[in-house]
């Protein structure tokens, strides 16, 4: 083989490892802990109702779910509701619509239970990674839920951002919603390119591969004191319900 072929060759092979690097990182990190939680006795599966929940050591705490992020909610609330999620997820989408409007109504607004949102991408959502960045953006002036509501109701209607494929038709729908919430656009401008944020976002992803979190939604709920239960998957009402209400008659 020609020195000019090993050349073409190699530019290739460093050019799928500079586009798939964060994806590989992300599957790789995902195997080692889908293979640390079956080696060990962390979680136990609970297998009455339909298999949708792990209960597991109260060893993961408050401060360490919600780290940094903003909640929405009380402080001083009961229980916390933990969201590992993805904008681009149908299943979150769907979780959006039919189910947090009730958890906001019945548990957020009555200051019982407080709400953190972690980002869990998807290696092959790609348009995913900026709109949490948008959130991320938007939480930096104040107006995170806004733009997380305004990313989950239009990702495949109206807008359809998630649909968008050119990067800059992307990004120019972002900036309209920053625009729409009386964001500072210069500062939007200059977030959306900050490797903080991007740094941001993926210590969400590891935070998640390293409490056991394989796909999205997953939710988390419970407290410091009695422990948190792991939701999969997008469930009806009921069973988010009856968790957080046996987590509240626990705390009392």
């Amino acid at each position: 083989m020609n020195a000019g072929l090993m050349g073409k060759n190699n530019s290739k092979i460093r050019a799928f490892l500079e586009r798939h690097l964060f994806a590989l990182v992300t599957i790789t990190l995902l195997l080692i802990t889908i293979g640390f939680y079956i080696l060990s006795d962390f979680i136990s599966v609970d297998n009455s109702g339909e298999n949708l929940t792990i209960n597991f050591a109260t060893d993961r705490s408050e401060s360490a779910f919600i780290d940094d992020d903003t909640f929405m909610g009380s402080e001083d609330s009961d229980v916390l509701i933990v969201e590992f999620g993805d904008f681009m997820c149908k299943f979150c989408g769907e979780l959006h619509r039919d189910v947090e409007p009730l958890w906001r109504k019945d548990y957020i607004e009555t200051g019982k239970a407080k709400y953190v949102f972690r980002d869990f991408i998807s290696a092959d959502h790609e348009q995913a990674f900026p709109a949490a960045q948008a959130s991320e953006c938007a939480d930096e002036q104040g107006k995170q839920w806004e733009m997380y509501d305004l990313l989950y109701d239009n990702a495949f209607s109206k807008d359809a951002w998630a649909l968008i494929d050119e990067k800059q038709k992307l990004l120019a729908v972002f900036r309209k919603y920053a625009l729409q919430l009386n964001l500072y656009p210069k500062n939007f401008d200059n977030c959306m390119s900050n490797e903080e944020i991007s740094n941001e976002i993926k210590q969400d992803i590891f935070a998640g591969l390293a409490t056991g979190v394989s796909g999205t939604p997953t939710i988390f709920i419970g407290n410091d004191e009695t422990g948190f239960v792991k939701i999969r998957g997008a469930q009806p009402y009921s069973v988010y319900k009856q968790i957080i209400d046996e987590k509240l008659g626990e705390n009392q």
